[in-house]
């Protein structure tokens, strides 16, 4: 009799679970935080929901001292559209403002080597907010403009920095003991070229979370950038490509096997100045895969994904190396190009069009509310970036 009675009560649990459960069937559920859908515009945060940034200390983070062990001052090499679009400069400052953190420094505001590509000196202050920089750090690292001169005993000295070339992916012991012994024999040290020269693995997530981006462009950049991003919506959807084809992303790779002899003895000569010497064969490149993609590849890619000759296409404005006879195919494939300069021909962007500014514009124009982003790497695909 017992078990019959509780048999019974279960069987009359599960009809009023089954009763309540029904009763709600077909009623729009409670609305919750988490499954609240925000429609936000270009440029909108969200609400936090509780979380908080990813540069918010996890623990007991002590400002910078008063006074450090001397200053750190680095190189960011390659071009903006190298360094930003492809994440070479936000790693590169960020490892910057970690070093600095690291060794107890000063970081000297970060060095961007666009003057030997584009022969551009505008540097970190003429596309950058450098207020807004300093201020997001200011708990984290001392950042100045320039190292200071010394005054002592009535006189002023200035500090000569002195140039090391870290290794690549150096650990934290090698900033804690090779970088910082340089550093207070010599009040300032330059750390060059200074990509992939910190290691990615830290077993430490307050140094993990300096990996952060606190830059930010100068107002009149942005204004224009949102211009426009403005004027190529108001004609409908458009696709953003960087078609990398230039001569120092050429030369880096090794791929000079599709040019004629002249042009090959300019991407060798430019292989020599800038980048360390490595044995390469040449006329292999192309065929394992370590070669930029030639802007008709990137055309049948496109083509070949059912894009048609009616897309409105953006390109990044580099300077294509091979000029005409590389992008003639290109443009016969997708006939409606833009660049920042036919969309604004504005006199700001005019003398500065492949330069640092001319760079930041199109860096905001990938980045502005696409639908699909991918980065393109060499010899694996296009990167578009449709809005």
């Amino acid at each position: 009799m017992v078990a019959n009675l509780s048999i019974g009560v279960i069987v009359l649990l599960i009809c009023t679970l089954s009763l309540l459960f029904s009763a709600n069937v077909g009623r729009d559920p409670e609305p919750t935080r988490s499954s609240k859908v925000v429609m936000l515009s270009c440029g909108e945060s969200a609400e936090s929901g509780g979380w908080r940034p990813s540069s918010a200390p996890r623990s007991d983070w002590p400002p910078p001292t008063k006074e450090t062990n001397g200053y750190l001052s680095v190189r960011c090499n390659g071009g903006l559209n190298q360094q930003h679009i492809n994440m070479w400069m936000m790693l590169q400052i960020c490892n910057a403002v970690l070093s600095a953190r690291i060794m107890n420094a000063t970081l000297v505001l970060p060095e961007l080597d666009a003057n030997s590509f584009w022969h551009d000196d505008s540097g970190f202050q003429g596309i950058y907010a450098v207020e807004h920089f300093i201020d997001t750090l200011k708990y984290d690292v001392k950042i100045v403009g320039m190292i200071p001169d010394v005054h002592k005993n009535g006189k002023t000295m200035k500090i000569k920095a002195f140039q090391i070339r870290p290794p690549r992916d150096a650990p934290i012991d090698w900033y804690l003991t090779t970088a910082l012994t340089a550093m207070k024999e010599h009040s300032a040290i330059y750390l060059t070229p200074f990509s992939h020269r910190l290691a990615e693995e830290i077993d430490s997530p307050e140094y993990q979370r300096l990996r952060y981006h606190a830059l930010r462009l100068k107002p009149h950049i942005m204004k224009l950038s949102e211009s426009i991003v403005d004027k190529l919506r108001s004609l409908g959807h458009f696709m953003s490509i960087h078609l990398r084809f230039e001569m120092d992303m050429l030369a880096f790779a090794g791929c000079f096997d599709i040019f004629n002899p002249e042009e090959q003895k300019i991407l060798k000569k430019y292989r020599k100045e800038n980048f360390a010497e490595k044995r390469l064969i040449y006329n292999e490149r192309r065929a394992i895969g370590k070669c930029p993609l030639t802007p008709e590849e990137v055309g049948l890619i496109l083509r070949a994904m059912r894009f048609d000759n009616s897309t409105r296409i953006y390109l990044a404005a580099g300077e294509l190396f091979g000029g005409e006879r590389f992008m003639k195919p290109f443009r016969t494939l997708f006939p409606r190009l833009d660049n920042h300069s036919s969309v604004d021909p504005s006199e700001e962007l005019s003398p500065n069009s492949q330069g640092l500014i001319g760079s930041a514009v199109d860096y905001m124009v990938f980045v502005s509310c696409p639908t699909f982003s991918c980065q393109r790497t060499m010899g694996r695909a296009t990167s578009p970036t449709i809005s």
